[in-house]
């Protein structure tokens, strides 16, 4: 946790990432590497462009061909290669590599790669984001009034059109189909300042990612994750939903699917008029595991609330900013939307406190404050904490979270 992996975000700290890459890989380059050292572990001068060339998808040390790199079998060594078998195929320089030092280059080669995809996401993106600003930069000019009753009507017939048999979405199942509502593609269009080519996009998204996850909408079952739970409303009557890092217990992939329920009970639990909610990320005592620096589920979370649970979002609070957080945010901070962002606030914990109190009544306030004062209480085990997860249901009445 004391590697400053955020420096590996940006081509312009290039040389500070491959000094990192060789420290994790068991390198030192403040002393010369003798014949055993040699034989332990790879060149420390070597050993950033092996492991940036293997994560481009170039060649690699023929040891590392055999080595699983995947978030089940990462911390597994029946998965590493024998330092046997190693090095009857190796060059010189790899030619005595131990089981430790295979599995320094694995998770060596592991970070390469989330790097790589960082910075390629940025890469990518950057025309896609230009596109963003100069559409914000309209919107803001041309979109400053409410759309009409009329234009709201011929949107709605626009993309409730694309679920006849003979459009896009007409192969969908029924029960995809069932979700495009006229109340779903108002909020599409009210999200999209009116345009109908973008609602549309996100409206096919959102059917298509419901057909997906049957399973989990109509069970809401899944496998507990933390204490990710609706909490309470603010005063405007918005649900409340606040998880805290310290009570992690699987890896964010693994996460998503209490995430989905959680929000579904949310829209459950609103009032009439009410549509959106909001959320509280406690990042306190976040453990890190390899996989969480894996941007993929974050982008899928934020995937699915820009289409199926489109203008559901009233604003996130994230509380405390852990250093390798801050890189994980870098990495998808160019995936959010400009609106999204503007949603998102980022506060320390004294600032989430008073937050808290003044958006919320005595009652709720006082619960959230409690289960953060709780989570940093050290003297509190995972199981005692437990006890205490409780959440608020459809009819206002605490019930055990699971």
């Amino acid at each position: 946790q004391d590697l400053p992996i955020d420096r590996f975000v940006g081509a312009q700290r290039q040389k500070s990432a491959m000094a990192l890459l060789s420290k994790i890989a068991g390198g030192c380059a403040r002393a010369p590497c003798d014949g055993r050292r040699r034989a332990a572990s790879p060149s420390p001068l070597s050993l950033p462009q092996e492991v940036l060339r293997h994560a481009s998808g170039r060649a690699a040390p023929r040891e590392l061909e055999k080595v699983d790199l995947s978030d089940e079998s990462l911390n597994e060594s029946s998965n590493l290669p024998s330092p046997s078998a190693a090095s009857s195929r190796s060059t010189p320089s790899t030619s005595s590599l131990s089981r430790r030092a295979v599995a320094r280059w694995s998770l060596a080669l592991r970070v390469a790669r989330i790097v790589l995809l960082a910075r390629r996401s940025k890469q990518n993106s950057a025309a896609e984001l230009d596109d963003q600003r100069k559409e914000t930069s309209r919107a803001s000019i041309r979109v400053t009034r409410t759309l009409s009753d009329p234009e709201i009507s011929a949107g709605v017939r626009q993309m409730m059109a694309l679920l006849d048999s003979s459009q896009p979405l007409g192969h969908l199942s029924d029960f995809a189909k069932e979700y495009g509502t006229e109340a779903f593609c108002k909020r599409l269009l009210r999200k999209n300042d009116g345009n109908v080519k973008k609602s549309s996009e996100k409206f096919k998204q959102a059917l298509a990612w419901r057909q997906a996850h049957k399973e989990v909408l109509i069970s809401r079952k899944f496998a507990l994750g933390g204490d990710e739970r609706v909490i309470g409303s603010d005063l405007q009557r918005r649900p409340v939903i606040y998880f805290c890092m310290k009570n992690q217990m699987l890896s964010g992939a693994q996460c998503l699917d209490q995430k989905v329920v959680t929000m579904l009970q949310a829209i459950d639990s609103m009032p009439g008029g009410v549509e959106d909610m909001v959320h509280i990320w406690d990042l306190h005592g976040q453990q890190f595991r390899l996989s969480d620096l894996n941007p993929a589920p974050l982008v899928r979370m934020i995937q699915s609330q820009e289409a199926y649970f489109a203008a559901r979002l009233h604003e996130t609070i994230i509380i405390g900013m852990p250093r390798m957080a801050t890189a994980l945010k870098d990495a998808v901070w160019p995936l959010v939307p400009e609106k999204t962002k503007a949603k998102i606030r980022f506060m320390s914990e004294e600032e989430a406190q008073l937050h808290i109190e003044t958006q919320c009544d005595e009652e709720v306030a006082g619960r959230i404050l409690a289960a953060m004062q709780q989570n940093r209480d050290n003297r509190l085990s995972l199981e005692q904490r437990k006890k205490s997860w409780m959440r608020v249901d459809e009819f206002g009445q605490l019930v055990p979270m699971v």
